[in-house]
């Protein structure tokens, strides 16, 4: 080694050379000696994500975009990110979106919510046409004109 480079042999042969970094527990990475999948993951960034979320369901999109746009640092979301394309493949779409859309709704932009609203299939039970029903009429709702008559009354 010398004071700014490291070189590694293997059998007197010279297999790798680094630079030397200096300091309790640094170390330095040359991209060219990882393999494939650890040069993948170097280059994850937000957009990276987002791209390939919004290229796979709208509302993955949606969720991935708002998940980026909280302030926390994205290197703490790729993990979630991972999980939520993972869950994609596995998951049937229109479940997948609706569960998508609900974390959306309740601003729970989370992989484990959208995985415990799969897994206990939460998505059948809602119905938008449930959604929009109005209450039904029966002899014990009381109307304005029973307020009226209330505020009349002295006491």
């Amino acid at each position: 080694y010398t004071r700014s480079m490291v070189r590694i042999f293997h059998r007197h042969n010279l297999v790798a050379v680094h630079k030397r970094e200096y300091g309790i527990g640094k170390y330095t990475t040359a991209e060219e000696h990882l393999c494939s999948t650890h040069r993948h993951y170097q280059k994850r960034n937000p957009e990276y994500y987002k791209d390939k979320a919004a290229n796979l369901s709208k509302t993955l999109g949606e969720l991935v975009r708002l998940l980026f746009a909280r302030d926390r640092y994205p290197e703490q979301l790729y993990k979630s990110c991972d999980g939520l394309l993972k869950l994609f493949k596995s998951t049937p779409r229109e479940t997948f979106d609706k569960a998508c859309q609900m974390a959306i709704d309740h601003q729970n932009l989370t992989y484990g919510f959208v995985l415990n609203v799969i897994k206990n299939k939460m998505t059948e039970y809602i119905r938008e046409e449930q959604l929009d029903k109005d209450l039904p009429q029966h002899n014990n709702i009381r109307g304005k004109e029973y307020y009226d008559n209330q505020l009349s009354i002295k006491f």
